[in-house]
């Protein structure tokens, strides 16, 4: 049980950590912004990357069944990534091609949520 909400603290503060990066990457990168939108909602995506580890150690505890876990590994990875865009979305503005990229991260995701959901049980 403790080991439960070692998993959720942890969890939580990846997906803050996430979520202030996504916001103001400049707080770690001395990259200049990029004028181009694309390119400045793009360089925000990658700390999705914690906000998706931090969301996969929320509800996912075990790593039997591999299916399972593999499942759950790249959907909580994926919707990191899809809030990550969102926040550069709002942040930087929108363009058609960042939601095409969200239209495509979208069908992506429905399978392997459907996946998650058929293994597991």
């Amino acid at each position: 049980m403790d080991n439960i909400v070692i998993f959720k603290v942890v969890g939580a503060l990846l997906i803050i950590f996430g979520i202030v990066l996504a916001a103001n990457p400049e707080l770690i990168s001395n990259k200049p912004v990029p004028n181009d939108i694309f390119k400045a909602v793009e360089r925000r995506i990658w700390w999705g990357l914690f906000i998706g580890f931090g969301l996969l150690l929320q509800f996912h505890y075990q790593l039997v069944p591999w299916q399972a876990t593999i499942a759950a590994t790249l959907s909580s990875l994926l919707v990191g990534l899809l809030i990550a865009r969102l926040i550069g979305i709002i942040l930087d503005g929108s363009v058609a091609k960042q939601w095409l990229n969200v239209g495509i991260e979208l069908v992506i995701l429905a399978p392997l949520i459907w996946w998650y959901l058929k293994v597991r049980t």
